[in-house]
């Protein structure tokens, strides 16, 4: 038992630089699921077990992609290719926009033009500005 503890340990202080990105991947996923689970339950579907498990799968292949990249590019290639940025991008832009299609089922509109009409000046809710008129003479 004591050399489980010894390899938990030299794990955790060999992924210790990657931290953060697991934990925003995790993060990620998790509010997937949550917006996944009320955009159902607002079209009426039931929610199913396998949903839960392709979530659980889903978070292990990701963790393992962001680990797998993490030492291809330490032990491997020297950091000279920021693999694990890359992936942890490319990861979190499936998963963000995941999240953005839901919650636009949740909201029952897009979500991102009804910020930016918000953010708008009156002429861009309009559509176009008006040419000023010149005065005859």
């Amino acid at each position: 038992m004591e050399w489980l503890k010894k390899l938990l340990v030299a794990s955790a202080a060999v992924l210790a630089p990657i931290q953060m990105v697991l934990i925003t991947v995790g993060a990620l996923i998790t509010i997937d699921l949550i917006t996944g689970i009320l955009a159902s339950m607002k079209r009426g579907n039931p929610i199913r077990s396998a949903v839960m498990r392709r979530t659980i799968t889903k978070m292990l292949v990701y963790q393992l992609t962001v680990i797998s990249g993490f030492l291809l590019e330490t032990y491997i290639l020297g950091g000279s290719v920021p693999i694990t940025k890359i992936l942890g991008s490319v990861i979190g832009m499936v998963e963000f926009k995941s999240i953005l299609e839901n919650a636009n089922i949740i909201a029952d509109g897009d979500i991102i033009k009804g910020i930016i009409s918000k953010l708008g000046s009156d002429n861009d809710i309009k559509g176009s500005r008006k040419k000023p008129n010149k005065k005859k003479r």
